[in-house]
């Protein structure tokens, strides 16, 4: 145990099985629920209920992360996360099957930023670690599907119950990095106060989360989006799947360029590539280029406005107030992606199609892309680089 201990194949295990975890449970929820004669409106108003309690929740993950040590709070959302899957297996009707639900998600929506925190306070470079979730993330999604098929529908949150276990049993053998045992020595009042004074870091949430909103809104349509563009289901679910995995290169590199190139840069580009990205869906663009874009954009601008926001905070703020900020962020993106969704539901569809959304979309980054360059005072922060393999205290 003690070899295992803060090992790379700790981390290498944790974040696999971890957002396995988190594939295994969200994939197949419309597809499950459907096989228990739900309607799509029920479905749609259960994830959509999860998702609100989710942006609710963020600001409280932060707090108690901040509060009571990034570890323990991991560990105990985990545990959350087992009593609420094993109550969703046995939710009687709708209400029971989106409380627990609600609950499971916003467990995990909670935890997520704190995967990223792990990632850049680990001994390791950030990418060499975060590459075994997306590498995870895959892999739950084939077996999701395996699961389903050669089992039943509960089988597959049966999954979910042993890789959550085996992520709290790899989450023990992690250890933050001694600053923040030196930093606890430090008490300070814990509140919000601070980061509402702080100009450029409130600013910086509202473009990555209106950016990201938008990314996000590619999760729910993308698949239709290229159907109605000619592709049959099967080579659209095929782009999605291998647009998952393009990230990974990007990720397992980002100590190249995450920590060497210009703050503004890293910010303007993903934004950039997302309003090509839906510029080419609102014209009328071969289809290639429209799987072009999907496989290049798709997950990696997602994946870029994470990491840009991990160094923007630990550059930005002090370390203290870092389980906060990582609370903060998720929720602007998850504030927006439920607005836009809300505003781009099959009746607006049904209307204007997929080109009009797309071109609302694209006007939206596009105005995101320009306030982009307004950001003021942007963090230098030499002796902080997060994805850096040599962490600089």
């Amino acid at each position: 145990m003690k070899k295992f201990r803060n090992s790379y194949a700790a981390y290498m295990l944790l974040y696999s099985f971890y957002f396995m975890s988190t594939s295994l449970f969200t994939t197949l929820i419309s597809v499950y629920l459907m096989g228990k004669h739900y309607s799509a409106t029920q479905v749609s108003t259960l994830v959509s209920v999860a998702f609100f309690l989710s942006m609710l929740a963020q600001p409280f993950f932060g707090y108690i992360n901040e509060r009571f040590g990034i570890v323990k709070m991991t560990t105990l959302s985990l545990s959350v996360i087992i009593g609420g899957v094993f109550g969703f297996l046995w939710a009687p009707n709708l209400f029971w099957l989106t409380v627990f639900y609600g609950i499971v998600l916003v467990c995990l929506n909670g935890t997520a930023p704190m995967m990223e925190v792990f990632a850049t306070q680990s001994p390791y470079a950030f990418g060499k670690i975060r590459v075994w979730g997306t590498i995870g993330y895959s892999v739950g999604v084939q077996i999701a599907g395996w699961v389903y098929h050669q089992f039943s529908p509960q089988a597959v949150y049966y999954t979910v119950l042993i890789t959550i276990v085996l992520s709290i049993f790899c989450l023990s053998a992690v250890r933050m990095k001694t600053r923040e045992k030196k930093e606890e020595k430090v008490k300070e009042p814990v509140s919000i106060r601070p980061l509402l004074h702080n100009g450029p870091y409130l600013f910086f949430i509202i473009l990555i989360g209106l950016a990201s909103g938008v990314g996000n809104i590619g999760h729910t349509y993308i698949p239709e989006l290229l159907m109605d563009s000619g592709l049959p289901v099967h080579i659209a679910s095929t782009v999605v799947a291998i647009s998952v995995v393009v990230e990974a290169p990007l990720i397992f590199f980002s100590d190249r360029f995450m920590d060497h190139w210009p703050l503004r840069v890293l910010i303007a580009l993903p934004i950039g590539i997302i309003f090509a990205q839906y510029v080419v869906y609102a014209l009328p663009s071969p289809v290639f280029l429209k799987v072009l874009l999907t496989l290049l954009a798709k997950h990696t601008t997602g994946m870029v406005l994470i990491m840009v926001s991990l160094r923007f905070i630990a550059q930005q703020v002090k370390w203290q107030r870092l389980g906060s900020c990582h609370g903060h962020c998720p929720r602007s993106s998850l504030f927006r992606n439920h607005s836009f969704t809300t505003l781009s539901q099959p009746s607006v569809l049904k209307r204007g199609g997929y080109q009009v959304m797309s071109f609302f979309l694209a006007g939206v980054v596009g105005i995101v892309f320009l306030l982009s360059f307004c950001l003021k005072k942007m963090p230098q922060g030499k002796g902080s680089r997060p994805f850096w393999w040599q962490k600089v205290d």
